[in-house]
């Protein structure tokens, strides 16, 4: 006999069957249907360890005060564009306007640099050049981990990048 469907997920429309409800492996959070995939998506978003809050020291800013800050204007009236002025350039990557002190000896990382460039062949060489040549210039840097993805980086055209970010 073949399994029931017993409705869809509320979140993704994934088919839940009634075995699965049974089972507890799909179930009802706050009144909608979530499918097992969901249900993991939802405990893992719902999960706080604490320990792992308090590990992290906090990061502080010029303008950092005792107040509690005013929410984040997210309208689009303050979203401004970013150019190689406001961003850096590769030549003009300074670590000096940073208060937090690197920590060669520490577990974690303090600070990450993103790197990107075209899906190409020399593209992709001028990028390790400039990775390798920041490592070079910069002896105190000792890399803790790094990832890499693809992704569209817009200019006149929208094109595929290689991202990488190394955190340090």
């Amino acid at each position: 006999m073949k399994d029931e469907v017993t409705s869809t997920c509320q979140q993704c429309g994934a088919s839940v069957y009634k075995q699965h409800v049974e089972s507890g492996i799909a179930r009802y959070e706050h009144g909608k249907l979530l499918c097992s995939h969901c249900v993991n998506e939802y405990e893992h978003a719902h999960d706080k360890d604490e320990t792992v809050e308090e590990a992290y020291e906090r990061i502080e800013f010029d303008n950092d005060d005792d107040r509690p800050s005013a929410p984040a204007d997210l309208s689009s009236s303050r979203i401004h564009a970013a150019s190689a002025a406001t961003l850096g350039v590769a030549g003009a990557w300074d670590d000096a306007k940073f208060k937090r002190s690197l920590l060669p000896n520490a577990s974690g990382a303090s600070r990450c640099r993103t790197f990107h460039c075209k899906l190409s062949e020399a593209a992709v060489e001028f990028l390790n050049n400039q990775i390798n040549e920041w490592l070079d210039h910069n002896d105190k840097i000792t890399i803790k981990f790094s990832n890499s993805t693809i992704g569209n980086f817009e200019g006149k055209h929208t094109e595929p990048n290689l991202i990488v970010t190394v955190f340090y």
